[in-house]
């Protein structure tokens, strides 16, 4: 069973490519509003600072550009002179000849296929309007509160339209339904509902090892579909449910595009809700509705109920969405007791929950796909596959499934931390990285061949190829070059460099009695506290390991041993690193540098620290292997 998750997990993990998510954009909008408008949304809103910034987060270049115009007939011109705009958004007071569904109809003659949306303020006689106009030109209606967050999540939502085929059913990006068929209403929520994955897409990156697996997860938030009918609900529902994280649906509402307000079914919600919960009876479904009555059948069924009508409607939205969709911190539930056994915030915290929850609690948040949804929610989409596809069925005990719990997430943790170069984040470092830096300078010599190592067996898939067997290379921190500048500009050891005479103690003693810039000492005290094994301090300098000058042997290693005291561990890596800089400037060291050609003052020292592989006997600690590999070059370079 656990190979089968293992090649599971391996399999989808090497599917997850970020240029495979959100390829299709909105590149180009034309904007038709009086000039207030456009005052609003690009001075009070800042608009082009909110796209451009989201769009940098994500590594995507050319956020849409918004091109206004004031009237109709400029409108119309543009859209005649320029062929690349990607949808229309216009007020519904427009400047210019006729109304807007008439601007609507010519910009479809023009453009069959361009979206047209409309924006107006709450009027009931507008809306009445809206309602009695049969024009199909207007792709969609939006309630204007003159706030730069609608046309944000208007943005998102006809991207996410765009790239729901692909992302959701072609690689495993959750969504949200929406199903609501009043314009004042679905506008309002899906600012908050925009506003709400926001925040939790920025808490899912925070155990993100590196940049790319930022991005990654930036670009794997779950989705909102809007249904503004009670068929397109259901087609939709139909279509992606198996990635749905949840459904929230008005309870009234017409039945098909087309149908006028009044010939609304009264207790279609209350259908939707029975359908999903006979077909998926742990998704999460709420009920909106500006009757009351309607709480009683709701909980009857055991799906969630707001009133319209409360002043806190989007309060009770959003509490709802972060408890039963699983966002933000995890919390293990009791099925029979108003309490939460534990809160996870990444997955080293959850992997140590799994170990110690009560089995009933365990059993009864597996059974209702809530790890699953959390992980999917988090856009961890290889690991909560795995867990939705197995159920307790599948073990012969409690205790059998949550051992392979334990051991798929720790794998899993493992895998996210090989071939990569992380950045080292002391508020989340965890063993499961296998090579961090501290520092943005260079790596050295040495390091560089290791990280390609490490790169080298994540490509070829070593870590799951044989049985029981995991390939990787000795975890391992680098503390790039900068560092070393740091130290010696803190301490004024510059001077070193300038003076001959001075003898190997002499150096070493000075190196020792200097302090290590503050940022290091806290971010080495972090990497103490999850070290099992004793470590070696290496030395990784910038000519070592180069192509035509051997410079193995020059500088100095230390091997310091685990201690049960951090504090006093701490103090041996950092003078173990001390005294590895200090190497830099031996007799021995300048007079190699000097023989090959090589400046003294250009010489940068980076610091490779690796646990030790080996086993404890009786105290003392042996190494699996210790020795000197040579190779011969058959084709010397004089």
């Amino acid at each position: 069973m656990n190979m089968e998750l293992d090649n599971v997990i391996h399999l989808n993990f090497a599917e997850q490519q970020p240029d495979k998510l959100m390829q299709y954009r909105i590149r180009k909008i034309l904007l038709v509003c009086c000039s207030y408008d456009e005052y609003i949304l690009e001075e009070d809103g800042h608009i082009d600072t909110q796209i451009n910034r989201e769009y940098s987060e994500l590594n995507i270049s050319n956020p849409p550009t918004i091109i206004h115009v004031t009237n109709t007939e400029d409108a119309l011109a543009h859209l005649k002179a320029e062929n690349d705009f990607d949808c229309v958004i216009t007020m519904f007071n427009v400047g210019g000849d006729g109304d807007v569904f008439t601007f609507a109809e010519e910009i479809k003659s023009i453009k069959p296929n361009l979206p047209v949306v409309v924006l107006s303020s709450f009027s009931k006689a507008v809306y009445n309007r809206i309602h009695e106009t049969s024009s199909t030109a207007v792709d969609n209606f939006f309630c204007w509160h003159g706030s730069s967050d609608l046309l944000i999540a208007i943005i998102k939502l006809m991207e996410d339209k765009l790239n729901a085929a692909n992302d959701i059913l072609e690689n495993g990006v959750q969504a949200i339904l929406l199903i609501e068929d009043s314009i004042r209403f679905y506008s309002s929520y899906l600012s908050e509902l925009y506003r709400i994955l926001l925040l939790q897409n920025h808490e899912s990156i925070k155990d993100a090892y590196n940049e790319d697996q930022q991005i990654m997860r930036k670009r794997s938030r779950p989705k909102v579909l809007l249904a503004t009918n009670m068929a397109e609900g259901v087609e939709l529902y139909n279509k992606y449910r198996d990635n749905l994280l949840g459904v929230i649906s008005d309870v009234g509402m017409i039945q098909k595009a087309g149908d006028k307000v009044y010939d609304e079914k009264k207790d279609a919600g209350i259908e939707i809700a029975r359908m999903v919960k006979a077909q998926t009876p742990w998704m999460p479904v709420i009920l909106q509705s500006s009757q009351s009555e309607y709480k009683q059948v709701a909980d009857a069924m055991g799906v969630g109920f707001i009133a319209k009508n409360s002043p806190t409607l989007l309060e009770s939205l959003r509490h709802y969405i972060l408890k039963e969709f699983c966002f933000g911190d995890f919390e293990f539930e009791s099925k029979s007791l108003p309490m939460n056994f534990g809160h996870a915030a990444d997955l080293q915290q959850m992997e140590d929950l799994i170990k110690i929850v009560p089995d009933d609690v365990l059993e009864y948040n597996l059974s209702q796909m809530r790890l699953s949804k959390w992980l999917y929610a988090r856009g961890l989409f290889p690991l909560a596959k795995v867990l939705r596809s197995i159920n307790s069925s599948d073990f012969e005990s409690t205790e059998a499934h949550r051992t392979s719990l334990v051991k798929l997430f720790h794998d899993y943790r493992r895998m996210l931390g090989q071939g990569i170069v992380a950045q080292f984040d002391e508020k989340h470092y965890s063993d499961a990285i296998s090579f961090a830096r501290i520092g943005d300078g260079s790596i050295g010599g040495k390091a560089r061949g290791l990280a390609f190592m490490n790169g080298v067996l994540a490509k070829h898939n070593h870590y799951f190829k044989y049985p029981n067997v995991r390939v990787m290379i000795p975890r391992s921190v680098v503390l790039a070059t900068d560092c070393f500048d740091d130290f010696l500009n803190l301490n004024g050891l510059r001077n070193i460099i300038l003076e001959d005479g001075m003898d190997d103690d002499s150096v070493l003693s000075e190196f020792l009695n200097s302090v290590v810039p503050p940022y290091l000492y806290s971010q080495l005290k972090a990497f103490v506290v999850t070290c099992t094994r004793p470590l070696a301090v290496r030395s990784s300098s910038k000519l070592e390991d180069s192509h035509y000058q051997p410079f193995a042997g020059v500088y100095s290693t230390y091997m310091i041993p685990r201690c049960e005291d951090d504090d006093q561990m701490l103090r041996m890596l950092i003078r173990a690193i001390k005294s590895v800089y200090a190497s830099v400037f031996y007799a021995s060291s300048r007079a190699y540098i000097q023989s090959t050609q090589n400046v003294l003052s250009e010489e940068k020292m980076a610091v490779l620290i690796q646990e030790v592989c080996g086993t404890e006997d009786n105290g003392y600690y042996f190494p699996t292997l210790s020795g000197v590999a040579r190779s011969r070059n058959m084709y010397p370079i004089g």
